[in-house]
């Protein structure tokens, strides 16, 4: 859905999302995007990931609107003695996001210390950082057996709740699988528990990847042993500062797809963004910031729907409860690093203990980050009945505003704006941005004129990120002229498409 582009010249914030300042939009202001509740959606591709198992927590993804949430069946927290289950906790979310018209998909992972055994890198920096890890359980006989009996009894335990599982997280990388990773031992992992699943729920759809990255040799690797023909949908994680880094891959992995079987789907299961630099697990890089952190998660939504035709888009983290304040031991500072810092390693993990800024619910006191307003803006206005549709446009930069270069002398990612086209009964959503790192506040916008193969009767413009609903002129010989462009989507779609507050 790549299309051409040609260019010419021409700390803590307020959880709100009110409209940014006027003169950044200076188009006639309708009102709000009216918010939905995920019961009040049929189906949409937009799910987060809720980071607990509380009820209180799973109320407030439906608030947001979401369709979907990743939830975790972890073995070595049900079987704690031999052959011995405790389903309390899982019951209780199963159940619970149901209610709330939420669609889990669910996560049979990790291994066993009845089973398995302890490992952690041979790398001493590594190993103070991810420590100790517990392996799977393709390493011996019986802890396979008793693998496939876990999993028979958590399917035959939910078939009549839970459709879609997921084998494994993050199988490619040490931290998660408890061993040097290996394709073809997760392959054979796929295919011993895909077949206990088909057997017991022959209509569920299964996941498998799960993959750190979206890495096509390990993912042709574990495809290639038969589990292809088993499975329905390959899932990633892609962790980036700039979410369309991932295009690139993500379109080499679609059609590494394709050959192995044209029914495979690709889901993004797992990815975000922190608002703050002191965050555990992934840092990515500076700057942060809420107002980063909510067009980053906008940003995402849109790759991975549209250039990547990801059936799921899965946001992490709703919330999370660690103890501010907290740091990691480290013994192994060097004399640069105790003027630098941690070494920052290309934005990877740096701590593993604190608070995981990933969230969109402060910590501790749960209040709503603006990402928050921004997906549920996002859950509001693209649900399932709209389709990615490939379409022809050409947009004119007529000012740069503050980001300085864009135009015909710069045709280069990430200077080039980018379209994702929606298409329903209804009519059409275009959603365009600049893929530019986010910036927390911009002191204007740029100016564009955009035209695109999609007629529109009544458009108005959405602030994705604000939740602003603006008046737009009927384009002009097929031409939106002088639309304001931002390092984050503005949608133009269909005045009667668009639940409006004007309140």
């Amino acid at each position: 859905m790549l299309r051409r582009l040609f260019l010419s010249s021409g700390a803590a914030c307020a959880a709100t999302s009110a409209a940014p300042p006027a003169e950044l939009i200076p188009l006639p202001r309708l009102g709000h995007i009216a918010p939905k509740r995920s019961r009040d959606i049929t189906s949409s591709p937009w799910g987060i990931q809720a980071g607990s198992l509380d009820e209180s927590i799973l109320e407030r993804a439906a608030d947001i609107g979401v369709k979907w949430t990743r939830l975790v069946a972890s073995w070595s927290q049900i079987e704690t003695a031999r052959a011995s289950y405790d389903w309390s906790r899982t019951d209780q979310a199963f159940r619970a996001v149901l209610r709330h018209g939420i669609t889990p998909f669910v996560t049979l992972t990790g291994g066993n210390s009845l089973y398995t055994q302890w490992s952690t890198y041979d790398d001493p920096k590594l190993a103070e950082i991810y420590g100790r890890t517990l392996g799977p359980p393709t390493g011996s006989p019986e802890a396979m057996q008793a693998w496939l009996a876990f999993v028979r009894a958590a399917v035959e335990r939910y078939r009549d709740l839970i459709t879609h599982w997921e084998i494994w997280n993050e199988p490619n990388l040490r931290a998660y699988w408890g061993a040097e990773p290996s394709a073809v031992d997760y392959g054979r992992l796929v295919r011993e528990t895909a077949g206990v699943i088909r057997q017991i729920a022959p209509r569920a759809r299964i996941l498998a990847g799960s993959t750190a990255g979206l890495v096509p040799d390990f993912i042709d690797g574990f495809l290639s042993g038969g589990a292809a023909r088993l499975i329905d949908v390959v899932t990633f994680h892609d962790y980036a500062s700039v979410p369309e880094e991932r295009i690139y891959r993500g379109l080499e992995v679609k059609a590494l797809l394709k050959r192995h079987g044209p029914r495979l789907e690709l889901w993004q299961g797992e990815c975000g963004y922190p608002s703050h630099s002191s965050t555990r697990n992934y840092r990515g890089r500076a700057p942060w910031g809420l107002n980063i952190q909510a067009k980053w998660l906008l940003r995402q939504g849109l790759t991975d729907t549209y250039f990547l035709g990801a059936g799921l888009s899965n946001y992490f983290l709703l919330a999370d409860s660690g103890k501010r304040g907290e740091l990691p031991r480290r013994s192994f500072l060097s004399p640069i690093d105790r003027i630098l810092g941690f070494p920052e390693r290309g934005g990877s993990r740096v701590r593993t203990v604190g608070v995981n800024e990933k969230c969109l619910l402060t910590n501790p006191d749960r209040k709503p980050k603006p990402g928050f307003f921004a997906y549920r803006n996002l859950c509001a206005l693209i649900d399932g009945r709209y389709a990615p549709a490939e379409t022809e446009y050409k947009i004119e930069v007529r000012d740069a505003g503050p980001f300085y270069g864009i135009g015909p002398e710069d045709d280069a990612f990430p200077s080039v704006p980018l379209l994702a086209a929606y298409r329903s009964s209804a009519g059409r959503i275009l959603a365009y941005w600049l893929p530019w790192y986010p910036s927390e506040y911009l002191p204007e916008l740029a100016r564009i004129d955009l035209r695109a193969a999609a007629a529109f009767h009544e458009p108005v413009l959405v602030d994705l990120l604000h939740g602003g609903v603006y008046r737009l002129q009927a384009p002009r010989n097929g031409v939106f002229q002088n639309l304001p462009l931002a390092d984050y989507p503005l949608a133009i779609a269909e005045r009667p498409q668009v639940g409006i507050v004007t309140t």
